[in-house]
């Protein structure tokens, strides 16, 4: 079981890895990379900082483990042949008939029952049904038995943060048996009969063999499968592999309607992050839906400033979308609003070189995203850069979740331009800041609003849940 579920993450790690190389390697548009890393780090629990609180939180209420009963249902055949193949009955001795070989042949596990105990962990209820063969013996006396019972299986257990392995791990508590049935078939009936004597003590071994194995699997096989998922992931973006760590940040916390899982994403910087520590994450999920994951901003801008430092990202016109003689690549497109260019390169083509200073930083505010990127554009004739500046271009837009797809728009941009050097004289600052805005409002705002158009859907949410009613909101900071 352990060898499947690694599998299936090394599978999982491997397809996303390649994804995000498909996404981000081959892209030119500045636009396009900007929003697609954006989003991507929206829905992906995986990214980096540099800090010791809180940046990622999942939430869930008791319509997530009304969700999760049905997956665990789902797994019955596993579940049974992790049961009942590692299930060990220890021999009986039942006022003198010795009962040995005790080996499980078949059992029933319908789904069970999941629920949250306050400040404790949580609740699982289960009807169990098992048949156990076995022999017995009495003096020279002996043969071989069938015991068929139905039970029902109550046991709390808590859930703590591992800071030292940096895993969550489980813990049993409580643990009660309830029969409601027991039958011994010792294949004659007159020592069926005898065999009701021994019903209660049966009973009793049984429920302590149970809860035995549910405090073993508790204590020790969940925290072995969570030692050996892999809490560190390596993605390649852009040009970079940065190891990204995952981690509890403190104690799940066990409320009346939901149940709260703080945690860390951490990665390692040769330059200090340049960004206060997060303001923290001060929302739950609402009861109507199973789940919500949760992340900060100071996540975002860490992924931010590891993957897009200056010069990662780059965007060159003429392009595919503005190929040579298109108006933009041509100087007569600046005969009205800077006619000095025109005049001194009359008709000549023209190559924009934009990159980024520094890496886009993003902030999230009630219902709205802003992010703010300084850039250089160089804009050059015949090889030679004739106009040199320096922006600041910032952007609002929204995001929308329908289904397991997000989608959005980016709703203004705006620039702040300063004129670093000029070989066609002086350029007034605010003829120039138009200048940008509307280069800019011709290549950015279209493709970011033809990409979140076409919206970008979550990987396996539809292979796992299926989805009613989802929400993507923004609020103060994360």
């Amino acid at each position: 079981y352990q060898r499947r579920v690694r599998e299936a993450v090394v599978s999982t790690q491997s397809t996303g890895s390649s994804g995000i190389n498909a996404e981000y390697g081959d892209s030119q548009h500045i636009s396009t990379t900007m929003l697609r890393f954006t989003t991507l780090l929206l829905v992906l629990s995986g990214a980096t900082l540099a800090t010791d609180q809180e940046t990622f939180r999942l939430s869930f209420g008791q319509k997530g483990l009304d969700w999760f009963e049905t997956v665990l249902a789902t797994m019955e055949d596993i579940t049974k042949e992790i049961i009942m193949g590692g299930l060990v009955i220890d021999p009986m001795d039942l006022n003198g008939v010795e009962v040995t070989n005790l080996k499980m042949r078949d059992m029933e596990l319908p789904k069970p029952e999941l629920s949250i105990v306050p400040s404790k962990g949580y609740r699982l209820n289960s009807e169990l049904t098992m048949v156990i063969d076995g022999d017995w013996s009495f003096g020279f006396l002996g043969g071989d038995l069938t015991v068929n019972t139905k039970l029902n299986l109550d046991t709390v257990a808590g859930v703590d943060a591992d800071m030292k392995n940096g895993i969550f791990r489980t813990a049993a508590g409580s643990c009660d048996v309830d029969f409601i049935s027991l039958e011994i078939d010792m294949k004659n009936e007159f020592l069926n009969n005898i065999a009701k004597g021994m019903v209660e003590d049966v009973k009793e071994r049984i429920a302590g063999i149970v809860c035995k194995e549910v405090n073993t699997a508790l204590d020790t096989s969940f925290n072995d499968l969570f030692q050996a998922i892999p809490h560190e992931v390596k993605l390649h973006l852009l040009t970079r592999d940065i190891v990204f760590g995952f981690g509890p940040d403190s104690n799940p916390v066990f409320s009346s309607d939901h149940v709260d899982v703080p945690c860390r994403v951490q990665a390692q910087s040769k330059i200090p992050f340049p960004f206060a520590p997060p303001r923290g994450i001060s929302d739950s999920v609402d009861p109507e839906f199973i789940g919500c994951v949760l992340l900060s901003e100071h996540l975002v801008n860490s992924v931010s400033f590891l993957a897009l430092g200056k010069g990662a990202i780059r965007e060159n016109i003429p392009n595919k979308r503005f190929p040579i003689g298109s108006d933009l690549t041509n100087t007569a497109y600046f005969k009205k609003s800077l006619p000095q260019l025109y005049k001194a390169y009359p008709n000549k083509d023209v190559v924009y070189k934009i990159s980024n200073l520094r890496y886009p930083k993003l902030e999230f505010e009630r219902n709205l995203q802003k992010v703010d990127v300084p850039l250089r554009v160089l804009i050059q004739i015949d090889g030679a850069t004739v106009i040199n500046l320096k922006l600041s271009l910032k952007t609002r837009g929204h995001l929308n979740i329908a289904g397991n797809v997000i989608t959005g728009s980016c709703d203004e941009i705006k620039t702040k331009t300063v004129v670093v050097s000029s070989k066609i004289g002086d350029i007034d600052a605010g003829l120039a800041n138009d200048i940008m805005d509307d280069l800019f409002s011709k290549t950015i705002i279209p493709d970011v609003n033809a990409f979140f158009k076409k919206g970008f859907r979550l990987p396996c949410v539809d292979k796992v849940i299926d989805t009613k009613k989802a929400i993507a909101e923004t609020k103060d900071d994360f």
